[in-house]
């Protein structure tokens, strides 16, 4: 099926049932369907024509689950940007996809998007339209459609949207994903937790980052369940809502979900509807999925996916030990394969560590830019993730670290991940990013960032030091300086931008003694 027919089926099922809640607006299956026609003629009288491209910019609200389901009816391409980006990725994105018309807010966070939009408007000669949307609802773009809509392109795997990555290193890369691959994903996902017409999500994720887009505006639909978006993120606001709307299902990166293990509201709070809450990213520690499972009685574990193969693997299935979900990053889903190679190719025997190779029926179409595709596929159709990682004897994964994210000191490869889960234990620590640090003797040393638990008394270095080393921690993998930290720098979907980190750290080297504190 495509996205459009998914959405008529479920209107048609349970017309009066709640599809859509936000913080203006609650609708049902048939009025989201009624403005998904309505969206579509909104975009027909913008000249959007089948298989050009729309952009958006929007938080999460209703209106991006209503634009993304009339591009997708309308056989469009549906290319969403992350609000929190500024001008030069938004003109590098809308240039790359040739985008036809952006949908922007008016304003968010103290951003004029349309200005933002005109600003860059020169430098994109594929954009004919902008439309801002006020705090009114329904929206701008709709517009009042004669008779009932298509329900888009008769083959599945056409286009149906590009997301892109988070772009911590370089420009972001645009992943093309068909009606087929979205759909599969969704599919790959109700049989690994046997999720039902009942569920209500709560997404505090970004709709336009991949993990919002799947839990947020297409699973529920897919399910003919319920979404709750969050505009922002508060943890407090989280659960009010799961108890307010009987939430039975979230997901996201480690800092949402440390965020309500943390919360000191806890204990009166009646969370009995919430069941599931996987963590994925690569930066999960251990620990706190054993004190979500603990704190919040509920099932969470590990999963590992991207923006090109959203769900690779996944431990936090029915019936998997606590070890294995709480230490590894899951086995993979359904018929996901996943292989581990050395740098000259070579697959790695189980318990070595090398670089994660995968592929399976969610697995992006490619790139944007076609040129990034012969380096990111091989001839057998597995895509190279530039992660490392390694498989025990269950076939579980653990992902140890990126490719580029290992630090090289005196020759000799360092996890930075296996120092982050220990330190994440120490009950001074809140938030922890470990990135290498310029050494012109060994080349790089470990720099460990900490966002301490109480301000007002921060770790010293020889207390984490003593702490890794009371772990049997391998010395050279001792932090060699600790920056002390209010916050650190995260993307759109709560991963730690440790490039900036890399930036910080190399910069403070140059001013001074790049051995720091021993």
């Amino acid at each position: 099926m495509t996205l459009g027919e998914v959405l008529r089926r479920e209107a048609r099922a349970r017309p009066g049932k709640t599809a859509v809640v936000d913080a203006r607006t609650r609708l049902t299956y048939a009025a989201l369907d009624e403005l998904v026609d309505r969206g579509v003629a909104g975009l027909r009288a913008h000249g959007v024509r089948p298989g050009e491209t729309v952009s958006c910019l929007l938080p999460n609200r209703a209106e991006a689950v209503v634009l993304f389901y009339a591009t997708a009816r309308l056989g469009a391409v549906y290319s969403p940007i992350v609000p929190i980006y500024g001008a030069r990725e938004v003109r590098f994105i809308l240039r790359q996809t040739g985008s036809v018309l952006a949908v922007v807010p008016s304003h968010f966070r103290g951003v004029d998007y349309p200005a933002l939009i005109e600003r860059v408007r020169p430098d994109v000669p594929s954009l004919r339209s902008l439309v801002a949307i006020d705090e009114a609802f329904p929206s701008g773009f709709l517009g009042s459609p004669r008779a009932r809509a298509g329900d888009g392109p008769a083959e599945p795997g056409a286009i149906a949207t590009i997301l892109y990555t988070s772009g911590t290193t370089a420009d972001p890369k645009g992943a093309l994903h068909s009606h087929r691959t979205l759909l599969t994903e969704a599919s790959a996902t109700e049989q690994l937790h046997r999720l039902g017409d009942d569920e209500v999500f709560v997404m505090p994720s970004p709709v336009s980052h991949i993990s919002g887009l799947l839990y947020g505006m297409l699973l529920p639909i897919t399910l003919g369940a319920t979404s709750v978006l969050m505009e922002t993120w508060d943890p407090e606001r989280f659960l009010d809502l799961v108890e307010q709307e009987r939430g039975t299902y979230s997901a996201g990166a480690t800092p949402f979900l440390q965020g309500v293990v943390d919360s000191p509201t806890l204990a009166r709070r009646d969370l009995r509807s919430l069941r599931i809450f996987p963590c994925g990213g690569a930066d999960v520690p251990p620990e706190l999925i054993r004190r979500a499972i603990d704190r919040l009685g509920i099932r969470s574990g590990r999963g590992y996916g991207s923006t090109e193969f959203p769900s690779i693997t996944s431990s936090s299935g029915r019936g998997v030990p606590l070890a294995k979900r709480a230490e590894t990053d899951g086995a993979p889903i359904g018929p996901n394969e996943i292989e581990l190679r050395d740098d000259a190719g070579n697959r790695v025997p189980v318990g070595g560590t090398g670089e994660v190779w995968a592929r399976g029926p969610e697995l992006f179409l490619g790139y944007r830019d076609p040129s990034l595709d012969a380096e990111a596929f091989d001839a057998a159709g597995f895509f190279r993730t530039g992660d490392l990682g390694f498989v025990d004897g269950d076939g579980y994964l653990t992902i140890t670290g990126r490719v580029k994210d290992i630090i090289v000191r005196g020759g000799e490869k360092i996890s930075a991940k296996e120092i982050e889960d220990l330190l994440f234990e120490h009950p001074k620590v809140r938030h922890v990013a470990v990135v290498p640090m310029p050494d012109p003797k060994l080349g790089e040393r470990v720099c460990a960032f900490v966002v301490p638990a109480d301000p007002a008394s921060p770790p010293a270095l020889e207390e984490l030091v003593g702490f890794l080393t009371e772990r049997e921690l391998s010395r050279r993998k001792l932090p060699e300086r600790l920056e002390i930290a209010e916050d650190l720098p995260t993307t759109a979907s709560g991963k730690i931008r440790k490039d900036m980190l890399r930036e910080s750290i190399a910069g403070k080297a140059r001013g001074g003694s790049s051995e720091g504190p021993r």
